[in-house]
C-alpha cells in the first residue's frame, strides 16, 4: 500500500510538474511529439510510394527525327504497293477484256482524209506461236545389234512408254528421230531435241 501510495506521488507529480518533475516531464513530452512526427512522415512516404506516377521518357530530338523520317519512307512505301496491286487489277481485266487486242499496233489516220473519221486502224500482225514441246524423260536405252528401243516417260502421252524410231506422239508433232547407246533425239516443231537417259 506504502509502494501504490509512492506510484500515485510519482506520476501525479510528473504530471502537475512540480519542482524537479518539470524537467523529465518536458523531455517526455518531446518525445512523444518526435515521436508522433517521425512515425506520421514514414506513412507519408509509404503512402507516397504507393501512388503510381506516369513517367514520359522524351526520345532524342536528332534520333526522333531520324525515326519521323524512316517510318513516312515505310508507309509511303506501302501505300505505294497498295494502290499498285489494286490498280493491276483494272489493268489486267482491261487487258483480258473480250475482243481487246494490246498488242495489235495501230495508226492514227490524218484529219479530213478520206470519209473524213478519225479513228485507230489497227495493223494486226499475225502472231507466230511456237508450241513447246512435252516434258520427256528417258528411264533406258536397249540397243541389240541393229535394233533399238528406249522406254520413256511422256507428257501427255504416258509413263513407260516403249519407242522406236519413227515413233510418232501428240497427233505426229513429235517423232523419235533415233536411238543411241547414249542419248534419244525427237524431232519437234522442226528442232531436234537430244534427251540423255537419267530420272
Amino acid at each position: 500500500m506504502i509502494g501504490a501510495a509512492a506510484n500515485e506521488s510519482f506520476w501525479g507529480k510528473l504530471v502537475a510538474g512540480e519542482g524537479s518533475f518539470r524537467m523529465p516531464r518536458a523531455l517526455l513530452f518531446l518525445i512523444f511529439f518526435a515521436g508522433t512526427v517521425f512515425f506520421g512522415w514514414n506513412f507519408k512516404r509509404v503512402v507516397d510510394l504507393s501512388v503510381e506516377e506516369s513517367v514520359f521518357v522524351q526520345p532524342p530530338p536528332r534520333q526522333s527525327l531520324e525515326d519521323s523520317k524512316r517510318l513516312d519512307g515505310i508507309i509511303e512505301s506501302y501505300r505505294g504497293t497498295v494502290e499498285a496491286r489494286q490498280g493491276s487489277k483494272g489493268v489486267v481485266a482491261s487487258v483480258t477484256e473480250k475482243n481487246r487486242r494490246p498488242f495489235a499496233v495501230s495508226r492514227r489516220t490524218p484529219r479530213g482524209a478520206g470519209s473524213g473519221t478519225v479513228g485507230d486502224i489497227p495493223l494486226i500482225e499475225p502472231l507466230v506461236t511456237e508450241s513447246l514441246p512435252p516434258i520427256m524423260f528417258v528411264r533406258a536405252i536397249m540397243v541389240v545389234g541393229k535394233e533399238s528401243i528406249a522406254i520413256m516417260d511422256i507428257n501427255g502421252v504416258g509413263n513407260g512408254i516403249i519407242v522406236k524410231t519413227g515413233y510418232s506422239f501428240l497427233d505426229k508433232q513429235g517423232r523419235i528421230l533415233r536411238i543411241t547407246p547414249e542419248k534419244v533425239t525427237v524431232r519437234w516443231a522442226g528442232k531436234n531435241i537430244d534427251i540423255t537417259p537419267g530420272f
